[in-house]
């Protein structure tokens, strides 16, 4: 019986580590007002060029969820994060995306001032597709003026 709670206190000891771990890596503190001059797909959704904001979904406590809404508030998007750290302190808030031909699809946000930002957690399938036909992303980023 000992082993038992001993085993069961451990769990749920490392069980609370690990959650308030991962709950505070990300570093999106407000919102990213974002022009964007191209389409782009985040995860498997593909939003024309034009205004976005990026913050945390409603309920999500800062956590892993974050919300995309076009400027006129049509269109918007959940996407799972984790968390992303930049060689770098942007000047601007940055969007990072990984271009392949005409096709661009949003990888990293980081908000001026702070080289803790996110990583979009889950990759499109057009985008793991083009990976597996051998085609080569290159790399840009799209710095905010905010």
């Amino acid at each position: 019986m000992r082993y038992t709670v001993n085993l069961l206190f451990f769990t749920s000891a490392a069980s609370l580590l690990f959650l308030a771990a991962s709950s505070g890596n990300a570093q999106i503190v407000g919102q990213v007002d974002a022009d964007i001059h191209h389409g782009f797909t985040i995860v498997n959704t593909t939003l024309p060029p034009g205004r976005y904001v990026f913050r945390w979904s409603p309920g999500s406590n800062q956590d892993r969820t974050m919300l995309v809404t076009s400027g006129d508030g049509n269109k918007s998007v959940e996407f799972l994060v984790r968390q992303s750290t930049d060689s770098l302190t942007p000047t601007h808030s940055d969007l990072i995306f990984n271009r392949y031909g005409d096709k661009e699809f949003l990888t990293r946000i980081y908000e001026r001032g702070d080289k803790s930002g996110v990583a979009v957690a889950e990759p499109s399938r057009a985008e793991e597709r083009l990976k597996k036909e051998g085609e080569t992303a290159v790399e840009h980023t799209e710095e905010q003026s905010q």
